[in-house]
């Protein structure tokens, strides 16, 4: 298997290069990491605007690996304001 940094310096064509999952370590208690335990947070930004996210977090020790606005909460918003709008409400 290719390296995706090998792929690109030697400019091996995609067709070659076959799906590679390569699992990262935790930077804290340095366990493979093949999954994450995703947890519910809300996330805050400068205006004060509430948003449902999502922590992903190491199943080992729990430390935050990263954190995004939660996709299917973000769907449902939408989802919930276009009927509104469509019904004429704002």
């Amino acid at each position: 298997m290719i390296d995706e940094r090998q792929r690109r310096s030697e400019s091996i064509p995609d067709d070659d290069v076959s799906e590679v999952v390569m699992p990262g370590k935790c930077p804290k208690c340095q366990n493979i990491v093949g999954s994450v335990r995703a947890e519910q947070i809300n996330i805050s930004n400068a205006m004060g605007n509430v948003f449902a996210g999502a922590s992903y977090n190491c199943p080992h020790c729990q430390t935050i690996l990263g954190v995004t606005v939660d996709p299917f909460a973000f769907k449902n918003e939408i989802a919930i304001e276009l009927m509104k709008r469509m019904k004429g409400g704002r």
